[in-house]
Formats: structure tokens, sequence, C-alpha cells
């Protein structure tokens, strides 16, 4: 009976004293590198009650350690941020880890300010990104307008000097070789071109770059980290021409298991 009455008694204590840890603790949820949402409790006394205050740019912070870090995080996790570059996003969290840790109110706020020129920074290389990709699209457009005769005419030239010399040498195997291999690349180049200038057609105003489609897409994520880099190190100017190289590249690549060489219908030129 008396070990009955202990363990009444041990299960009382222990359940009051795990009541009074559970108010003494906090849950607390964070956005992990995955994606995903992790939980953990933290002892309120580490928390705190002491009122922070900053400012930055035009919005103010105040408030507990716990407010002020949910509210950076609620802004990290903000859908605009959300096609940030994973090496980025590492960086960020990392820096945001920095802050939240931090309990002298002076350097919580030091440390908060640089999470934050870093989170608007790329804020602001997504205005210039975009608005450069957006200026690039247009380009190439109006250039494969001009550049779909000259490609047309590359291409018969090759293939008259190619016949020719199969008429007038056949002998002439080296040459004919060479010959065939230019008129071929003549021809994979036409026909890349008006696979690219047809997709190209259909891209329209800004949502070119703000809704785009999955090409224009995964140009963008690829790209990202590089035209970042051109950002940080204020090269700005080289970010456009950059850009142009590699998306005429990117598609250029994309088309070659589209085309069909068999089925080239000639636009300016009515006989070879």
């Amino acid at each position: 009976m008396k070990s009955f009455s202990f363990t009444i008694v041990f299960l009382l204590i222990y359940h009051i004293h795990a009541q009074q840890n559970e108010r003494n603790f906090v849950k607390i949820e964070e956005s992990n590198n995955n994606g995903g949402v992790s939980q953990f409790v933290a002892p309120k006394s580490t928390i705190g009650s002491k009122i922070y205050k900053f400012k930055y740019r035009s919005e103010s912070y105040k408030g507990t350690r716990l407010e002020i870090t949910s509210k950076l995080r609620a802004l990290k996790n903000d859908s605009k941020f959300a096609g940030i570059p994973s090496e980025i996003k590492t960086v960020l969290n990392e820096l945001f880890k920095n802050t939240k840790h931090q309990a002298i109110p002076r350097l919580y706020k030091k440390n908060a300010i640089i999470f934050l020129d870093a989170l608007y920074s790329y804020e602001e290389f997504v205005i210039t990104y975009d608005n450069s990709l957006h200026e690039v699209v247009g380009k190439i457009k109006t250039d494969m307008r001009y550049i779909d005769f000259k490609f047309e005419r590359q291409f018969t030239k090759a293939k008259v000097k190619l016949d020719r010399v199969i008429k007038e040498n056949p002998e002439s195997t080296k040459e004919i070789d060479r010959l065939e291999k230019d008129a071929r690349n003549s021809l994979i180049k036409l026909i890349s071109h008006r696979w690219m200038k047809k997709k190209f057609e259909t891209y329209k105003g800004i949502d070119i770059v703000k809704k785009p489609d999955a090409l224009i897409k995964e140009f963008k994520e690829t790209e990202a980290m590089n035209a970042f880099n051109l950002f940080q190190e204020k090269e700005i100017e080289k970010m456009s021409p950059y850009l142009e190289n590699q998306i005429i590249d990117f598609f250029y690549k994309k088309s070659i298991p589209e085309i069909h060489p068999d089925q080239l219908e000639l636009n300016y030129i009515d006989k070879i």
C-alpha cells in the first residue's frame, strides 16, 4: 500500500514539474534548407521579454526577440523571394540563424541589419535581372527577323556550291566532304534559328520574365547565380550582353532534339 501511495505522489510531482517546464519553454518553427519546416523548443529565459527596436529603411521593428525574429522569418519566406538560388538561400539562412541566436540587443540589431541588407539586395537584383532579360528577349526577337534571310542565303549558297562540285568534280571526295559538312551546318543553323524564332515570337511584354514558360524559367534558374555575381561586382552593364549570348546558346541546344532538317521550306529563295 505504501508503495502504491509513493507511486501516486511521484506521478503527481512529475506531472506538476512537467507542466512547469512546459510553461518555461516555447515552441519555435523555422524553415529549413529543404523547403520544409523544422520545430524545436527553446527556454523562455533565452528568448526573454526585453523589448528590441530598430528601424530599417521605412520599416520599424519593435518587440521581443521572438516577435522580431518571427517577423524576419515571415519576410524571408515571402513569395517574392521564392526564386532565390540555393547558393544565396544558404547564405541568407546562415545570416538569419546568426540573428535569431543573438541575445544581446546591440548585436541582434547589427546581425538583423546585415541579414536585411542581404535579403533586399537580392530583391534589387531580381528587378535588374528581370529587366535585363526582358530587354534581351525583345532585342533577339527584332534581330531574328533580319537574320532569317541571312541564314537561308548562307544555306543555299553552301548547297549550290556542293551540288556544283559533285556535278563537275565527283572525284574530289575531300572537297565534297568539306562542302557537305558546311551545307549540313548551315542547314542546322537555319532550322534551329527558325525553331527559336517561333518560340520567341510568342513572348510578349513583361510576362516573359514575371510568368515565364518552362524554357525561360529553366534559363532564369540556370543563370541566376552568374547574373547575381555580376550584380554584386557592380558590373550591371555586362549583364545584358552576357544573358544574350547565354540565352541564344541555351535555346540552340534545346532546339537540336526538336528540329527536322528534312522538312525545311525556303521562304525567300525559290530554287536551289
